[in-house]
């Protein structure tokens, strides 16, 4: 069981987004037309939702599949909304406490760098979440992953090859780095397919970096607590390498 709602977490949930979208259009062409047009009215309506960190339904969260996805890597995940300036805003702008927003600040540029017994991250030039950082006071809490890059296997092409160029472009028009991966098979762990790797994914959390509130930082300000955070994280990684599996010579690139 667990193995199977992994594979529908990973990768399957995709096919029956793309095949209820096709029957949203046939439905377009026949005499349904009107329930299309009803939930097209309705998806139009909703749209906002999502980068309000959509409706939370304890009903749903209690669900078994939940516990069967985080015991099989096993891994906890916070809940999921669009990375973007709107939303980010929205969420650090509401009272109460727990308004915390965790982000993949690599995003797909990194996802191409993920291979088992690789640990590199894209964050160099990545400063935009320090800068809504600052424009809300909200900490910087340096974090990290291991194993994370263990649950798939990839093919990493080389740069300046064709291939990573193709992917390079389709990634900055599409949104998406197209990879070339694999992982193990529904029913045996021998066969190749899309099922992620049942490999544990340990998540350290550093201590957080104390930013001031300013609506309009500077450049400099944006660079100092970006080399803080820089730092942190590194420091994070090294103090935590060798108690989950790294050597002591294992180092975190940061692109």
């Amino acid at each position: 069981m667990k193995t199977l709602i992994a594979a529908y977490a990973g990768v399957l949930r995709v096919p029956p987004g793309i095949i209820c979208t096709i029957i949203l259009l046939y439905m377009l062409c026949t005499d349904c037309w009107i329930i299309a047009v009803l939930y097209l009215v309705w998806y139009a309506f909703d749209w906002n939702t999502p980068s309000k960190a959509g409706r939370r339904s304890q009903w749903i969260r209690n669900w078994a599949i939940w516990r069967y996805f985080r015991d099989y890597f096993p891994i906890r995940r916070p809940g999921l909304c669009p990375v973007n300036r709107n939303t980010i805003d929205y969420l650090l702008s509401q009272n109460g406490t727990g308004n915390a927003v965790v982000i993949v600040v690599g995003g797909a540029a990194e996802s191409l760098n993920c291979a088992p017994g690789k640990n590199c991250v894209t964050l160099k030039h990545r400063k935009g979440f320090v800068k809504l950082a600052l424009r809300h006071g909200a900490d910087l809490v340096p974090i990290y992953s291991f194993g994370e890059n263990e649950v798939f296997k990839q093919v990493i092409f080389e740069e300046g090859s064709w291939c990573r160029w193709l992917q390079k472009k389709l990634q900055k028009y599409i949104g998406v780095a197209p990879c070339v991966f694999h992982g193990r098979g529904l029913f045996s762990s021998n066969s190749w397919g899309l099922v992620p790797y049942a490999r544990p994914v340990t998540t350290v959390v550093g201590e957080p970096i104390t930013i001031p509130k300013t609506d309009n930082p500077s450049q400099k300000e944006i660079d100092f607590y970006h080399s803080l955070y820089v730092q942190s994280l590194a420091k994070l990684f090294e103090k935590y390498k060798t108690k989950f599996g790294l050597s002591e010579a294992e180092t975190l690139e940061i692109n």
